[in-house]
């Protein structure tokens, strides 16, 4: 929990209030014309869908925090949950300072320190905005104890009389603007929000992990703001968007996926844009577990085939949370060889010390562009372990089957439910992998948004196959289903009980086991140790990947040991 989550007790909104004098304004605003006070709910959780009336107030990162509202039902807005984001805001003086401090700055950005990060051009501007303003009370008693410094001081100085509360709020807003992003920066300091979705002027509606659908008080109102701020954004994230390129993908700062849709003839409600946005903290297996999108046995099934080098995908519908469980499942890789991975989106995350991270390169010049098929090409020159594909869309996956033929593991993302609908997708245009090279892929694992129990939405595991052989006779695929959910029980099966191929062929011989089907004790074993894992709330991706390591550097019995005294990095 940050610290600034400690600062405030849950249900202390008077704290708040005292604290953020923009809390406070709108919480007076909101009660004179409601009638009713927000609780302060502190750092959310999911147990907040149960609070009724739905009217809360949450911290996403200081000064930042959300209001959660359901109408009632005479009220203006009913049937959908407001969100609101309550930030610092700037009067018309302040808005006027802020643009002369802007100009100042900017003509004294040359002589600056250089800076090779944004948390050293943060410290670097906040310097700056301290040096070029001036505190008000530090300022002799007269009658000109406010505006521009060069009316008192002489036309040199370049100071700029504020309050302390001015001199914040005008730092806030400064950095947002110049380093962090802009009017979204409410939305995206909140993790518990999932899509991001902006169409033209209209407000911005959002997938948010506890309450569903929301809607956000926050949109643009002008196209060319909205436009010249995509324009912007595009820039900084080294894909530049216009109306020759109207639609692009990238990746902003913290890893959240973008995706702009820029002129008017295309969309035609004018710009807009989708964020996917990425926990800051890669999601661990045993948090996927604890979550129910998994089983612990279905991990550990999962750990058995990546350590003896098993390509596998990871296939779903979009928002499913395949890339989430891709970057899961990569700790169960041995430690101590080489990773290589793929990506148009930079969204795949390795801890491993020899990781080979790939990019494409978009460019108008056809020779400088860099496609995933030429990455794929230098993968197989590079020799690694494993390569990791972050998402197949087209002809790339026919060159990913080349290197499984050749004895190079994938993993992958894929859009496709169900294995047919998989091997129909890979068999087809534009892919085009011939159905007698299907049986080089391994296994997969079919992932879906559900109903969560108690409402709202969850992601589940719903099957795992195993890719048995082509059949000659029938011009077909063998597959076999390894697990499969139970939608009532909201439980995972194991149907695979001595009927596995994987296990029992490829990897049983390869583990050392003379009898193939004590591999299945293996499995148990493994899926114990990730249960005491559970157990222990040893969820941190950290904790995970270093009890993983101790296996693979010291083995099984340094590792049980481990997983019974390790101490959590949240508790250390």
């Amino acid at each position: 929990m940050a610290d600034e989550e400690l600062k405030f007790a849950k249900g202390d909104l008077a704290s708040v209030m005292a604290a953020h004098p923009h809390v406070a304004e709108w919480v007076r605003d909101f009660e004179a014309r409601y009638g009713s006070r927000p609780v302060y709910y502190g750092p959310l959780d999911r147990d907040a869908k149960k609070q009724r009336p739905l009217n809360l107030i949450y911290i996403t990162k200081e000064p930042i925090f959300v209001h959660i509202y359901e109408p009632a039902e005479d009220e203006d807005d009913a049937g959908q949950v407001l969100w609101i984001g309550l930030e610092p805001q700037l009067t018309e003086e302040e808005e006027n300072i802020r643009r002369e401090l802007v100009e100042v700055l900017l003509q004294e950005a040359p002589a600056a320190p250089n800076f090779t990060t944004d948390d050293e051009f943060e410290g670097i501007l906040s310097q700056m905005i301290e040096r070029y303003t001036v505190l008000r009370q530090d300022l002799p008693v007269g009658p000109r104890r406010q505006g521009r410094m060069w009316d008192i001081l002489g036309l040199e100085d370049k100071r700029l009389a504020v309050d302390e509360a001015q001199r914040e709020r005008l730092r806030y807003i400064i950095i947002r603007d110049l380093i962090r992003n802009g009017p979204l920066e409410p939305l995206l300091s909140d993790e518990m929000l999932e899509d991001i979705h902006s169409v033209g002027l209209k407000y911005i509606h959002m997938d948010h992990k506890v309450f569903g659908m929301v809607t956000s008080n926050i949109r643009f109102r002008e196209r060319e703001v909205l436009a010249r701020y995509l324009r912007a954004m595009s820039e900084r994230i080294g894909r530049p968007v216009s109306d020759n390129k109207p639609i692009i993908d990238g990746a902003l700062l913290d890893g959240s996926r973008i995706n702009i849709i820029f002129s008017d003839d295309v969309s035609m409600l004018g710009p807009s844009f989708t964020i996917r946005k990425f926990a800051e903290e890669t999601i661990s297996i045993v948090q996927l577990i604890k979550w129910g999108t998994m089983s612990a046995q279905v991990a550990a099934y999962v750990w058995i085939c990546l350590e003896y080098g098993m390509s596998v995908l990871v296939s779903g519908e979009t928002a499913s949370g395949k890339t989430t469980t891709l970057n899961a499942i990569l700790p169960f890789i041995d430690h101590n060889v080489k990773i290589y991975s793929a990506e148009d989106t930079p969204e795949v995350k390795v801890a491993h010390k020899i990781w080979q991270r790939l990019v494409t390169r978009d460019s108008k010049n056809e020779d400088s562009r860099v496609e995933m098929f030429d990455l794929l090409k230098a993968a197989l020159r590079s020799r690694p372990r494993y390569i990791i594909i972050g998402e197949i869309r087209g002809v790339e996956g026919a060159t990913a089957f080349q290197a499984m033929q050749t004895g190079h593991p994938v993993i992958a993302t894929f859009h496709a439910s169900s294995i047919v609908k998989m091997i129909q997708r890979f068999t087809g245009d534009p892919i085009n992998v011939p159905i007698r090279f299907f049986d080089n892929l391994n296994f997969a694992l079919f992932q879906e948004v559900v109903e969560a129990p108690g409402g709202g939405i969850a992601r589940r595991i719903t099957g795992v196959d195993e890719v048995i052989g082509y059949n000659k006779h029938s011009d077909g695929v063998l597959t076999r289903g390894m697990f499969e959910w139970d939608p009532v029980k909201d439980k995972h099966y194991f149907r695979g009980m001595f009927q596995s191929h994987l296990l029992e062929n490829k990897i049983a011989a390869m583990a050392g086991f003379s009898n193939k089907r004590d591999i299945y004790d293996e499995l148990e074993r493994r899926r114990q140790a990730i249960q005491d894992m559970a157990d222990r709330d040893l969820t941190h991706y950290d904790d995970v990947f270093g009890l993983l390591n101790v296996y693979y550097q010291s083995g099984w019995d340094a590792f049980r040991s481990a997983v019974n005294t390790w101490v959590s990095v949240n508790d250390r």
